[in-house]
């Protein structure tokens, strides 16, 4: 390939934002006024008590949101039980009011008090609020029938859906003969709107999981959905609702001992008694719509433990961010493709390439939106730490990203974003900076683009990243085309990439019927994909072809094949797979099917099995993955996984085994506890992790932790007993059960 493919990819990405400057606001697919469905908030006369009971007069002279229909598993038709849902609000919250009639109560599936749990198992109302209304970002709210919480940041309808957004809310519920009914307060000091506006976008969906089935008050169709804000309807007189200012204060004091721990300080290994304390999050509303968020000494000690995993791939593996300073409103500071090329990633910062902590001095985050305008700055200065005569030490570093991104037309967006890390004896530096582009063609049809290039003292040359990829996708078909180049030096430091040096095609066609000659069977995917890589030379890398046909059943079970994963992969370096285990270069062909079952969601036990099987670079492997669930009541729940490799190479045979079980038991939804537990066999180690939490109120928690990683792979074994208290200084009382 010529030296001309970055000017070309360049060209590519500016015309892309060209045309999503001037393509028709008719590519929008906005609906026409009169589909759209609204209710009106009503202000609530006298104070509204949150049991789960909806017994006070206000709610009886609110306007419901009814007629639900399905999305699954008869499209359009109407919710097989009834559900109401109201709204209310005063000067300090917006409450909602859940009626969820069921004619078989004794069967409805709550058994989760883990707030922020997957609800897999559960029944659940979801509501999302699009405050500013601007039909690509919103606020969600899920609960189940005991109240138990989940909440999330929607952004560009779904491109990211921010899990681990925790806000102060309020919600009971309670289960009855006829259904039940759950109740939510919302602070309006936890969403972002302008006063003055006159609509919020609205909807609610209805998860009903003894019978799979979801049905949403409006966006019910199946190409649409929940995260799909544009095709939400509407909620009037919130010109009515004014955001009282926000200022909020959670400062932290921990205590502990520690022996041979896993985290950096200013001498290196600690062992001792230790004791801090810290500002853990301050927020400011600078505006009702933007909000400033600073930390100062932050510890994240209560943050549990990464999932370890057996890598027998050449590349690293992409850990998620857990903390929540960095988790709040992250979707903003996503560039790149998430997870394999990112100009952003958290973890870089206070943690050192193996997960160990590193100390922070302070961090200053603002976000929010500015008109058409969403916009995202941080600064976080972290601490020098370990020995100054030995490698491991880490100086002090400053790091700074700015963040802008504009909505043009109905549901597309142009953006830009920079980097800079800077620190060390020598004031050494490394920037980034990107544009990208997400354009949507159609409801269904999308043009996803970036342009991204890195600067570092030495590196003059093939420092640029770039892709463009187009995506259709609706209830029957998904097409996907992406064309992506990452230079030999692109190099962001504060982020993530998987692999540099390459050219990637990439091309994906999948056919999803509904067959109705199987009634037990919801729907099929049938699926085939090709990704090629290609070196700066225009020589081969990595190519690999899939064909795969999934089978969702109507009790939620699914069935996967993959028929054919044929690799072509192009050592052109020695690759240790393991110590004394080492594939000499040269080009490798395979191919590695497997099958996989998963069962019944809405059961009390439920489990998961894989096996995959096949050639491996010069020999064999043969891997077996299984999972299982039991939830006996909503205090208790088992989960145990296993993976299993068995590897037979000319240069060595060997075997991996990696062990996982969590248990834990909910006294209720403010007292958790819950310990987890991995063994790993291919690095020889252990590691524990115990965790009891006490909500005592909203946003104010008290942590007991143990942490304890052993084993023969391990110079220093790690023991370390901590407790924290969070306090939440501002939180209003005067709604608590």
């Amino acid at each position: 390939m010529s030296k001309k493919h970055p000017a070309r990819l360049g060209c590519v990405v500016v015309t892309l934002f060209i045309l999503a400057l001037c393509v028709s606001s008719t590519y929008g697919q906005e609906r026409p006024p009169e589909a759209l469905r609204r209710i009106r908030v009503t202000r609530a006369s006298a104070a509204i008590r949150i049991d789960g009971r909806m017994d006070e007069g206000a709610w009886a002279h609110a306007e419901p949101a009814t007629d639900f229909l399905q999305q699954n598993p008869n499209e359009g038709a109407p919710c097989s039980e009834k559900t109401e849902v109201r709204v209310l609000y005063d000067g300090r919250y917006i409450y909602f009011g859940i009626r969820a009639l069921d004619s078989e109560a004794s069967r409805i599936n709550a058994r989760e008090l883990r707030r922020d749990a997957d609800f897999a198992n559960d029944d659940i109302v979801e509501i999302i609020l699009d405050t500013n209304h601007d039909r690509r970002n919103a606020f969600r709210f899920a609960v189940n029938p005991l109240g138990t919480q989940q909440d999330a940041l929607i952004t560009d309808e779904g491109h990211t859906v921010n899990l681990s957004w925790d806000a102060p809310w309020l919600s009971a519920g309670t289960i009855d003969s006829e259904g039940f009914t759950v109740e939510i307060a919302i602070p309006l000091t936890s969403l972002r709107f302008n006063d003055g506006a006159k609509v919020w976008g609205f909807n609610v969906a209805r998860t009903i999981r003894r019978k799979n089935e979801l049905s949403l008050w409006t966006s019910w169709q199946r190409t649409f959905g929940l995260q799909r804000v544009s095709q939400a309807g509407e909620l009037t007189g919130v010109e009515g609702i004014h955001r009282p200012r926000l200022v909020e204060f959670k400062p932290y004091l921990t205590a502990g001992w520690r022996q041979n721990a896993s985290i950096v300080g200013t001498q290196g290994l600690v062992t001792g008694v230790h004791g801090t304390g810290g500002l853990e999050v301050g927020k400011i509303g600078i505006t009702p719509s933007l909000t400033a968020e600073f930390t100062v000494n932050p510890d994240f000690g209560q943050v549990e433990v990464d999932q370890q995993v057996v890598n027998l791939s050449r590349f690293s593996v992409f850990f998620p961010e857990k903390r929540d300073f960095f988790l709040e409103n992250a979707g903003i500071f996503l560039m790149g493709r998430e997870g394999s090329n990112q100009l952003f990633f958290t973890r870089r910062i206070g943690l050192t390439e193996d997960g160990k902590p590193l100390p922070i001095d302070y961090g200053a985050k603002m976000t929010g939106k500015v008109g058409p305008y969403s916009v995202g700055f941080l600064q976080v200065q972290s601490r020098e730490a370990g020995d100054p005569e030995t490698e491991s030490f880490v100086p002090r570093q400053q790091f700074t990203v700015a963040r802008i991104k504009r909505d043009v037309f109905g549901r597309s967006s142009i953006g830009a974003m920079v980097v800079n890390r800077q620190g060390g004896l020598d004031s050494r530096y490394n920037r980034a900076a990107g544009i990208d582009a997400l354009i949507n063609l159609s409801d269904h049809w999308q043009i996803i683009s970036f342009l991204m290039g890195t600067s570092t003292p030495g590196m003059r040359s093939s420092f640029v990243s770039g892709r463009v990829g187009s995506y259709f996708e609706n209830d029957r078909f998904r097409i996907a085309t992406v064309y992506e180049d990452i230079g030999s030096n692109f190099n962001p430091e504060v982020g993530f990439v998987e692999r540099n040096g390459v050219r990637q095609y990439f091309g994906q066609f999948a056919y999803k019927p509904r067959p109705r000659f199987l009634p037990f069977v919801r729907q099929m995917q049938f699926e085939t994909q090709n990704e090629y890589y290609e070196n700066r030379a225009g020589k081969l890398e990595t190519r690999q072809t899939e064909v795969t046909w999934e089978t969702e059943f109507q009790n939620s079970s699914q069935l996967n094949t993959r028929f054919l994963e044929k690799v072509t992969d192009v050592l052109r370096q020695p690759f240790e797979i393991r110590p004394g285990s080492t594939i000499p270069p040269g080009t490798y062909g395979f191919n590695r099917p497997w099958i996989s079952f998963s069962s019944n969601k809405s059961k009390k036990i439920g489990f998961s099995v894989r096996e995959k099987w096949g050639d491996f670079y010069s020999g064999r492997r043969f891997e077996s993955s299984a999972s299982a669930i039991a939830r006996p009541s909503e205090h208790f729940i088992l989960e145990l996984s296993e993976s299993y490799n068995r590897v037979h190479l000319p240069q060595g045979s060997f075997s991996t085994n990696l062990f996982g079980g969590r248990a834990s038991y909910n006294f209720s939804r403010k007292l958790l506890s819950a310990v987890f537990v991995q063994l790993n066999q291919a690095a020889r180690l252990s590691s524990v992790n115990l965790r009891l939490r006490y909500i005592f109120r909203p946003n104010s928690d008290l942590f007991v932790i143990y942490n304890q990683t052993t084993g023969r792979g391990l110079e220093r074994p790690s023991y370390q007993f901590q407790v924290k208290l969070t306090y939440n200084l501002t939180w209003n009382q005067q709604l608590e059960n």
